[in-house]
C-alpha cells in the first residue's frame, strides 16, 4: 500500500513530511497535462520535521504509539479515495509517466491528496478534469437536484443518504447508500486491529476504553459512545482518529472525512494552561451571541492540553 506524506497547516504555511521516493517505470502511461508552474507551486510548501522529546515517553507508551501510528497512517489511504475514487489510478499514472515535470507533479499530488490545487480553489494541476463537488462521496455526475428528488421520492432513504458515515453510489439505475464500514472495509478492519492492539498494551483505562470503542465503531458505524469516551480521555498519549470534518463534501457537507492526530502531552505547559479552565464560565457569559444560545451551567472541566504532535493523517 502507498503511504501519503504528512501535511500540517500552521499559521498559513504547510509543513509536509517528505513523501517516499518510488521508482517510476520507463514507459509512459499516456499523455499527462501538467501545469508548467507545478515546481513553483510545490515550493510554497517547506518540508519540516516534527520532533518530540522521546526521553519523556516511557517504554510502554512507546509500544502503544507504534500501534497508534500504524492505525493513523491508514487514514491517509481512506482519505485519498474519499477525495476521489479515481485517485489511486491517477497516482499509478503519475508514477508510470516520463513527463519532465512528473517529479514535482507527483509530490504536489501527495501534498493535495489528488490532482487539484487546494491553494487555487481546486483547479487541476494534472489533467483537466474539474474537481467534483461531492469529492469521492457521491457519483461524479450526481447533482443536488437529483439527490434531493431521490429523497423526495424515497423518504425512507433520507436518514441513510444524509448520514455522516455513508457513501452514495449508483447500482443498476438506482442510488444506494453504502456504510463506511463496508465501503472502506479493507482499511478500517486493519485500523481497528491496530487500535485494539494499542488498547491491549496501555495501562491507561481512559485510553483503553476509547480505543476499544473506536475500533468497534470502525466496523459498526456507530461513533457515539467512542466520541463520549474521547471526551473523557486523560492520558499522556492521546489520539484523535476517525471520520470528523465535512468540508471535503462541497455538495452537501453531509459526509465526514477520515483523519488522525497522534500526540503526547507536555505536562508543564498543560499545567500552565489549565488556569484558563477557570475562565470558561466567564467566557461563556460574554460570548457575542443571544443568551438563549449560551450554556450558563458550563463547568470548568473542559480538557485543555498542550501536546507534541507525532503524526497527522488524512483530512488533517
Amino acid at each position: 500500500m502507498k503511504q501519503i506524506g504528512i501535511c500540517v497547516l500552521v499559521v498559513g504555511l504547510m509543513a509536509c513530511g517528505t513523501p517516499p521516493q518510488e521508482s517510476m517505470s520507463a514507459g509512459s502511461a499516456g499523455d499527462l497535462t501538467i501545469v508548467p508552474d507545478v515546481t513553483e507551486r510545490l515550493e510554497q510548501f517547506v518540508p519540516t520535521d516534527l520532533t518530540v522529546d522521546v526521553e519523556s515517553i516511557g517504554e510502554l507508551d512507546r509500544k502503544v504509539l507504534v500501534e497508534l501510528l500504524a492505525a493513523a497512517e491508514i487514514m491517509d489511504e481512506i482519505f485519498l479515495v474519499q477525495v476521489s475514487v479515481d485517485n489511486p489510478e491517477m497516482w499509478e499514472a503519475l508514477e508510470a509517466s516520463t513527463h519532465p515535470l512528473i517529479g514535482p507533479a507527483l509530490d504536489y499530488f501527495v501534498v493535495n491528496f489528488g490532482p487539484w490545487d487546494r491553494l487555487a480553489e481546486f483547479e487541476p494541476f494534472v489533467g483537466e478534469t474539474p474537481h467534483p463537488e461531492g469529492a469521492g462521496f457521491y457519483p461524479v455526475d450526481l447533482s443536488r437536484e437529483e439527490f434531493e428528488q431521490w429523497i423526495t421520492d424515497h423518504p425512507a432513504d433520507a436518514e441513510s443518504f444524509k448520514s455522516l458515515f455513508t457513501v452514495i453510489r449508483r447500482d443498476d439505475g438506482n442510488l444506494v447508500a453504502i456504510p463506511y464500514s463496508q465501503a472502506y472495509q479493507e482499511w478500517l478492519v486493519p485500523a481497528a486491529e491496530k487500535l485494539r492492539a494499542a488498547a491491549a498494551l496501555t495501562d491507561n483505562e481512559s485510553l483503553k476504553r476509547f480505543l476499544e470503542l473506536r475500533a468497534d465503531a470502525f466496523t459498526s458505524d456507530d461513533y457515539y459512545e467512542s466520541d463520549k469516551a474521547w471526551m473523557d480521555l486523560d492520558s499522556f498519549v492521546e489520539v484523535t482518529i476517525g471520520p470528523y470534518e465535512v468540508y471535503e463534501d462541497a455538495l452537501f457537507a453531509y459526509k465526514a472525512a477520515f483523519e488522525a492526530f497522534v500526540t503526547v502531552d507536555i505536562p508543564a505547559e498543560s499545567t500552565a494552561l489549565s488556569r484558563y479552565k477557570e475562565m470558561l464560565p466567564w467566557l461563556e457569559r460574554n460570548l457575542p451571541i443571544p443568551d438563549e444560545h449560551k450554556n450558563f451551567d458550563r463547568g470548568t472541566q473542559s480538557p485543555i492540553r498542550v501536546v507534541d504532535v507525532l503524526f497527522v493523517g488524512g483530512d488533517s
